[in-house]
């Protein structure tokens, strides 16, 4: 079997999305599958040419020009790659997602499409998102053989305007790759955020949060990892001079692998103020390594998360209760029992049990597409 994902940003530009469909290929080509991936020549953040085709961690990668916004970026050459595949695994709802469903009429290829939280992450647009969704994306979502619900949130959205031919198959994770830095404790009150630098992961109200407490906690420091997705850094960088929190806060973009563990491995604390998240693959990934876990309270981390168990919830609507809840812990110092809970939550989303589950959903649309599969909600 050979199966091509698509997915409009790739390696070595970093974000959840980006590792996911890395971890999947990985993990396929350990059971004997074949992958290869279909993405876009230029880094949204940067504006960086990448070659038309390289190999990335034993994976081969194409590279194929667009043009447009990066939001709906148009990529018709994308039709010309099929060919030689089996399945077409597509990643996220753009315009490569309505442009192959809407010509498998020409290429006659099963599809299957990952929902990696749609297009809901933030309200601007929302009234457009909305009726594209309705009319666009439930078009396209007819000539899916199935769609894979990233989240619980993903599924009822998704359900609503496609019920027959879903399920839910949370993110997987390389529990092994993070839970290598197990076993260092990280420095006392230092955090870290991984993620793009994008209006709906609100960095800005981290910023808020380490001015509050630089006060209580002058060696207070907040590490910043990820890609400057909607142009926003300049912003951080106005915020971080205003609030004279230069010696507290470090930006790293385009950081390695390498170095995202050596920074990772210096910090006690994960923190997202998310306002909404897919499923929330950073944190997760954080917890594997056994960083204490502070995020807000939305549908994907209140399923992830029990307050003071494995981890801690915080309402960044209320800034004044996070700067206590914060203090308290920090008080508290590193707290083991958390995060040993935090790692075996991580280690129920290890890759080495979800890709079983993709694999039985590609066998399962070769044969009979629309017969629900056991393990898949």
């Amino acid at each position: 079997m050979r199966i091509l994902h698509v997915i409009r940003q790739y390696k070595p530009v970093i974000g959840g999305m980006e590792n996911f469909v890395e971890n999947l290929a990985v993990y396929l080509k350990e059971k004997g599958i074949e992958s290869e991936v279909l993405t876009l020549n230029i880094d949204f953040s940067t504006g960086e040419r990448f070659p038309e085709s390289s190999i990335i961690n034993g994976i081969r990668v194409k590279r194929i020009p667009f043009f447009g916004s990066r939001r709906y970026p148009i990529a018709l050459s994308a039709i010309n790659y099929l060919s030689n595949f089996d399945l077409i695994h597509i990643h996220g709802v753009d315009f490569l997602f309505d442009y192959l469903a809407g010509s498998k009429r020409f290429h006659k290829k099963p599809m299957i499409l990952s929902t990696h939280g749609g297009f809901f992450h933030t309200k601007r647009y929302y009234l457009y998102k909305k009726i594209h969704f309705h009319t666009l994306t439930r078009l396209s979502l007819k000539n899916m053989n199935w769609i894979v619900a990233a989240s619980e949130p993903d599924y009822e959205l998704f359900k609503a305007i496609s019920p027959a031919r879903i399920g839910l198959i949370e993110n997987g994770i390389n529990f092994n790759h993070y839970h290598t830095i197990m076993k260092h404790n990280g420095e006392p009150n230092r955090f870290i955020f991984v993620g793009r630098f994008s209006q709906n992961k609100r960095i800005d109200k981290l910023l808020t949060l380490i001015t509050r407490l630089k006060s209580d906690f002058p060696d207070i420091h907040l590490s910043i990892v990820g890609r400057d997705y909607d142009n926003l850094k300049g912003g951080f960088d106005n915020q971080i001079e205003k609030c004279k929190i230069g010696k507290h806060v470090t930006i790293y973009e385009a950081s390695s692998d390498e170095n995202l563990l050596k920074e990772m491995s210096r910090a006690t604390y994960f923190i997202s103020a998310s306002e909404y998240e897919g499923f929330g693959l950073s944190s997760l990934e954080a917890m594997a390594a056994g960083r204490i876990a502070f995020l807000s309270q939305i549908p994907s981390f209140i399923k992830m998360v029990s307050d003071g168990n494995n981890g801690y919830l915080v309402n960044f609507e209320d800034m004044d209760s996070v700067v206590e809840k914060v203090k308290s812990v920090l008080k508290i110092g590193i707290q083991d029992q958390v995060r040993l809970a935090g790692a075996e939550t991580a280690k129920k989303n290890s890759w080495d049990e979800i890709v079983n589950k993709f694999i039985q959903i590609y066998e399962m649309v070769q044969t009979e597409p629309t017969v629900s599969v056991s393990d898949v909600k």
